[in-house]
């Protein structure tokens, strides 16, 4: 099991776009997951791409004006993640009374007419973030019958996943981070959903 240095970003002023641009900072730099709250975002990188003097110049051109960053890095061992996320962050989610969102290692999931599936393992989005919440719920309120959807930026792919539950005809899902690509091939299987492909890389993945 891989080894990863567990980063406590404090912001100030804390907002969801305060939170959004530090993940989007750090993911250039090699982070691969994010657990945004009240207070900041603890972020979680693999040891071998921590680097601190890289992690101090891009916080010094954090593009937000009247934000201040503080850090706290702590090594974590290797570990079985999922079992991390059941015990620390993921817990089932109910969205617009419709949708649930759970994983493996849930049980008394509540029951929905959507049941989306997913295991988070080191990629993001499993529904608790504010911005996953809102596009879950504009899914649930459009009629995406016949549809062609993007889920750009796809993390564990749920957007995508329940487009194509609510009747999209396709969607393509894409992300830059490897890891969340091979995450989200392995939920979009769990869901036993088709016409989901899945692309790694850019805007230039649209071009495919």
């Amino acid at each position: 099991m891989n080894d990863y240095m567990q980063v406590r970003f404090d912001v100030e002023p804390c907002s969801e776009m305060a939170t959004d641009v530090l993940a989007a900072v750090l993911a250039e730099i090699g982070y691969e997951s994010f657990v945004p709250d009240e207070r900041g975002v603890t972020a979680f990188v693999p040891q071998g791409k921590y680097d601190e003097i890289r992690l101090k110049e891009e916080l010094s051109q954090y593009p937000i004006g009247g934000v201040s960053v503080a850090y706290e890095a702590t090594f974590v061992a290797g570990r079985d993640w999922n079992e991390e996320w059941e015990k620390n962050y993921f817990k089932p989610i109910v969205v617009g009374e419709e949708c649930v969102i759970h994983s493996t290692f849930h049980t008394d999931v509540p029951q929905a007419r959507y049941d989306v599936l997913i295991d988070p393992k080191m990629a993001f989005g499993t529904g608790h973030h504010e911005t996953t919440t809102l596009m879950l719920q504009a899914i649930l309120a459009s009629d995406l019958t016949g549809r062609s959807v993007l889920d750009m930026g796809c993390g564990t792919a749920v957007l995508g996943i329940l487009a194509r539950m609510k009747g999209a005809a396709s969607v393509v899902a894409v992300d830059i981070d490897e890891f969340a690509v091979e995450n989200a091939i392995e939920n979009i299987r769990l869901n036993h959903v088709s016409g989901v492909e899945v692309r790694l890389g850019g805007i230039e993945a649209l071009k495919q």
